[in-house]
């Protein structure tokens, strides 16, 4: 979680946290709740799917995946933050150009629904 908040200012100045500000401080508290389980998750897929970083060294692999994507992981994780609650759907997000692209999304939401949530 130090990893994320390392990174949240870069979040908070990107214009899809710009344009629903009012689900920023909940995002956060979900982050709080939810962030730890998900990125685990990611990290265990990673090492089932073979990756030797992932398996061996687990928390290393972890702060790469933040260091690598720094706002953008916020970025995205907020975007499927959204349209799990329904404010808003994947391909809108993507047409009015608040994430690049839909994959990391899908995979938010997928983790998501592992946890069950």
């Amino acid at each position: 979680m130090r990893e994320l908040r390392r990174y949240w200012a870069q979040f908070e100045n990107s214009d899809i946290a710009k344009a629903y500000r009012g689900e920023v401080d909940k995002f956060e508290r979900w982050v709080r709740e939810v962030g730890t389980r998900l990125i685990a998750l990611r990290v265990r897929e990673a090492a089932e799917r073979g990756n030797p970083v992932a398996r061996d060294y687990p928390e290393e692999y972890a702060k790469g995946l933040i260091r690598r994507g720094q706002g953008k992981v916020l970025v995205n994780m907020f975007a499927a933050y959204l349209v799990q609650r329904g404010l808003a759907t994947q391909y809108w997000l993507i047409k009015n150009k608040f994430v690049a692209g839909g994959e990391s999304i899908a995979t938010w939401l997928r983790l998501l629904r592992k946890l069950g949530l």
